[in-house]
């Protein structure tokens, strides 16, 4: 089946109105520049290999959590989960707590072309990667992102004497703790009408060691099959994996309705069990329909379709944004 090659990106759901002009201009120059690589190559390659190279560039922006610049764990150490899906066989490959690496996405995509297995952790991911010929990196760490560790541990020992908070209270009481934003993610789908579904993440700041998310679990923060769609998740990993968000998402497309009707009904879900300002969604379903949603303030996001001049970019839910029905 021919379809029109489309990508859709996000850079994480959360509470962008807190961000100063600056901030948002870079986020957005740098989701366009993400969209419009990974067009490039979608209009020439596979909907695999386009998710993967729009993952790529906002790892190495070093403005969104995931790669460079990821957040910090409670020992000041930096923790990155990836995953990346083909919906042509539902091959998957993931990475969990790996550091020391700039592309995760892409050691991800190794674990599922090169082994038998969906997810590697820790030290053996690090391992495999560097047998896979990665070049390890010890710059991962931004000086903006060192800043804000100081602030927001100093402000979680002040307000916590030294006790973890619950997931749905740090929500709601530490907004500037448990920052959401930068989770970085792409779907995508290619002229044969070949789906795939990316993600990347550091994580959340002050997070335990060890502690993984829902982006390396699959149908959680990722899904990718040909018969239905394409989709991927951001914000509160432990809220997102309860509901499996992706796959729920994509069982929605599976019975013909479209991408948008799909991410609508799977952020009503997740907002009814556990209220608002915790996950957005993208997706694209198997005619090549998109649909995003959010529940947070602002969810980064930019597409590129066949006919497109260039990408559009939008953050909040007031500005233009193309949509598909």
């Amino acid at each position: 089946m021919k379809v029109k090659p489309v990508i859709l990106i996000h850079g994480g759901a959360g509470n962008y109105r807190a961000f100063p002009p600056e901030d948002l201009e870079k986020r957005r120059a740098w989701l366009k520049k993400a969209a419009l690589e990974g067009f490039k190559v979608l209009t020439r390659e596979s909907a695999l290999d386009a998710v993967e190279v729009a993952v790529k560039v906002m790892e190495d922006s070093g403005v969104f959590n995931a790669g460079l610049g990821s957040v910090l764990c409670l020992n000041k150490r930096v923790e990155m989960d990836a995953a990346i899906m083909d919906g042509r066989d539902l091959g998957v490959g993931a990475v969990a707590c790996i550091s020391g690496f700039k592309n995760p996405v892409s050691i991800a995509r190794k674990i599922m072309e090169e082994t038998d297995h969906i997810l590697i952790v820790g030290k053996a991911a690090e391992k495999l990667a560097e047998f896979f010929g990665f070049k390890r990196t010890n710059n991962l760490i931004t000086e903006s992102k060192l800043n804000r560790f100081e602030k927001v541990y100093r402000d979680w020992i002040e307000g916590r004497r030294r006790r973890m908070m619950k997931i749905r209270k740090m929500v709601l009481e530490k907004k500037g703790i448990f920052d959401l934003t930068g989770t970085v993610g792409a779907v995508a789908i290619d002229s044969e009408g070949n789906l795939a579904s990316a993600v990347s993440t550091g994580g959340y700041w002050l997070k335990l060691p060890g502690r993984v998310g829902d982006v390396p679990l699959v149908g959680c923060g990722f899904y990718a099959d040909n018969e239905c769609g394409a989709a991927s998740a951001t914000g509160v990993g432990e809220l997102i994996a309860r509901l499996t968000l992706s796959k729920l998402c994509c069982d929605m497309m599976r019975t013909g309705i479209s991408a948008q009707k799909a991410c609508e009904a799977a952020i009503d879900l997740i907002t009814s069990k556990f209220g608002e300002g915790n996950a957005g969604i993208i997706a694209i379903d198997r005619q090549g329909r998109w649909g995003f949603a959010f529940n947070t303030a602002g969810m980064g996001r930019a597409i590129m379709a066949d006919g497109m001049d260039e990408p559009k970019v939008a953050i909040f839910r007031e500005e233009e944004f193309p949509m598909s029905i």
